[in-house]
């Protein structure tokens, strides 16, 4: 009885969470994107396997090495693809700064996993990149369908999603900050390009909370005013 009862309450808890609008605006879409990362984890765990396991004394990935590395070249696309594509993609397409920020950071995770290293390098300074500005996009992108237009200074602010996304920003900016302190020339160099990004989330970050003070300086301006 109990765990026929608790079934429905499962359901609804992950039914509420995906409906969530930091995760995403859309549940189908929200579902397909986390199927996508389950998809990117199972290639992961897949490879990496191939490459610890042994059969007859040989290594996996040896034994059958165009099979494994085909599928390591299909892992490092689709993980390049998910640290600097797939962010933006989904922030147009669903909404949820909060699964936008965190795309780009799960492959760098999974590597960091793997080699043990959990040092701030430039995989995970341009992974906080992407994962600021795709939020900060994803918060423009949902205000936008709210407003059925692309207008989206139309609409109410979402303080809640507001204030997650300053705080990603603000936390990823502190890193990268620490990570551009202490990298080499040559790999500051590497993340160079990708520094531009930051006008970003401060534009849009910044343009919310001028509109945000604005709208609540205002009233008081009318209330004096009468």
């Amino acid at each position: 009885m109990t765990d026929e009862s608790d079934a429905p309450d499962a359901t609804a808890s992950i039914g509420v969470a995906l409906d969530h609008p930091l995760v995403g605006r859309y549940r189908r879409r929200t579902a397909l994107t986390i199927a996508y990362l389950g998809g990117l984890v199972a290639m992961f765990v897949t490879s990496y396997l191939g490459a610890q396991v042994t059969v007859g004394g040989d290594v996996l990935d040896t034994v059958s090495s165009k099979g494994f590395d085909a599928l390591s070249m299909v892992f490092i696309a689709f993980v390049t693809l998910t640290l600097l594509v797939v962010p933006f993609c989904y922030a147009l397409w669903n909404g949820g700064p909060g699964l936008a920020a965190l795309l780009p950071v799960v492959p760098v995770a999974l590597g960091d996993l793997v080699v043990g290293s959990y040092v701030l390098g430039l995989d995970l300074a341009t992974g906080l990149t992407v994962g600021a500005s795709a939020a900060a996009v994803a918060l423009v992108a949902a205000d936008a369908r709210r407003a059925g237009s692309l207008r989206f200074w139309a609409v109410p602010i979402d303080d809640d999603g507001l204030l997650f996304v300053t705080a990603v920003s603000i936390v990823a900016a502190f890193g990268v900050a620490r990570f551009v302190a202490a990298a080499p020339a040559y790999v500051y160099e590497w993340y160079a390009p990708f520094g531009g990004l930051w006008l970003v989330p401060a534009g849009i970050v910044g343009s919310y909370w001028l509109r945000r003070l604005r709208s609540a300086w205002q009233p008081r301006t009318n209330t004096t005013a009468d």
